[in-house]
């Protein structure tokens, strides 16, 4: 791709499986999908092969790059919470699929509790399954560079013991890639959408570019929905802060917030319609090609929160309610 092109990533949750207890119901016994029909997918309620084949098909034909996808460490043979283990399903069915080869894929560890990885034997473990998936000839690569993103910086230094201890770390994940012939890399890792990352933050010694998974304007909860301009306008506010930024910030756009669903306390907003999706996607396009600092480094990019978030509220895959129309508009405008 060229540089001066948007690269539209999108982020991918393997959450949805179905043995109980599972996120289709919550609390466990109560099955939320009658009460919030058009939030059912259409190409698949659970993350198996079919359906991931399926969605493979549907992002790569209609402008999505990309998809970065959420993954959590379990020691092997056990749990961190119930039926994680069919967490790691967002890549395997990945790298499984006859389609893979369609658009690429890069890995966000998410290292917030309890998923945080606190050994180094751990930490090894960590490399050894992704050194995997990182040879994939469908892995995202930047000037041939393989890209990988630990989801929250913050957490990182806590559960290494320090930032020097942050940098051996991902020194040490650097040393086995070059070690398995795969090359270099960028490492990012998470911040939130206001949190200035300029010279002297402490990101800018490990990392070599930052991002926001997702952010939610700081408002009390009420029973009705706020405007989804509001959430668009936090993402907005984001990339004005982080343009300023000491290392690229790699920025990311909401689908949709509200997690009422999963009976989340926290407030929640009114899903976009076509009219505001679309608009929300063209400031996102002109801000991306404005400054040169949003993106991963050498390259115009941003991050949809998210492909399939349906307990949240942060969804472009296919859905009863919604049909296509948000892939539409990501294809209308990134061509």
């Amino acid at each position: 791709m060229d540089k001066d092109d948007v690269l539209v990533g999108v982020t991918y949750f393997a959450g949805w499986w179905e043995p109980l207890p599972n996120k289709w119901h919550v609390p466990a016994d109560t099955d939320w999908r009658p009460l919030f029909p058009e939030r059912v997918p259409l190409l698949g309620e659970y993350n198996d092969q079919e359906t991931m084949n399926r969605e493979i098909i549907a992002a790569s034909e209609h402008g999505i790059d990309f998809f970065i996808t959420l993954w959590y460490y379990n020691e092997e043979g056990e749990e961190r919470e119930p039926n994680s283990r069919f967490l790691e399903r967002g890549l395997t069915k990945f790298v499984a699929s006859p389609e893979a080869h369609r658009m690429q894929f890069m890995i966000e560890y998410c290292n917030h509790p309890p998923y945080t990885v606190e050994t180094e034997a751990h930490w090894e473990e960590c490399i050894d399954t992704w050194l995997e998936f990182f040879a994939h000839p469908s892995h995202l690569r930047i000037d041939d560079k393989l890209v990988f993103k630990v989801h929250s910086f913050h957490f990182f230094i806590q559960e290494s013991g320090g930032i020097e201890e942050g940098r051996q770390r991902l020194e040490r994940l650097r040393e086995a890639v070059r070690d398995a012939g795969l090359g270099e890399m960028l490492i990012g890792a998470g911040v939130m959408s206001q949190e200035a990352v300029g010279e002297g933050h402490p990101a800018t010694e490990l990392f070599d570019f930052t991002g926001t998974y997702m952010d939610v304007p700081q408002l009390e909860p009420k029973d009705e929905d706020y405007p989804y301009e509001m959430l668009a306008e936090q993402s907005e506010q984001g990339r004005r802060i982080h343009a300023e930024d000491a290392i690229p910030y790699v920025p990311y756009l909401a689908a949709g917030w509200n997690p009422r669903p999963w009976r989340d306390p926290r407030p929640a907003f009114e899903l976009p319609n076509r009219e505001q999706w679309t608009a929300a996607l063209e400031k996102m396009k002109a801000d991306v090609l404005e400054h040169d600092m949003l993106g991963f480094p050498g390259q115009n990019a941003f991050i949809i929160y998210a492909w399939n978030e349906y307990g949240e509220g942060g969804f472009i895959a296919p859905t009863e309610g919604d049909g296509y129309m948000k892939l539409e508009a990501i294809q209308e405008v990134f061509d």
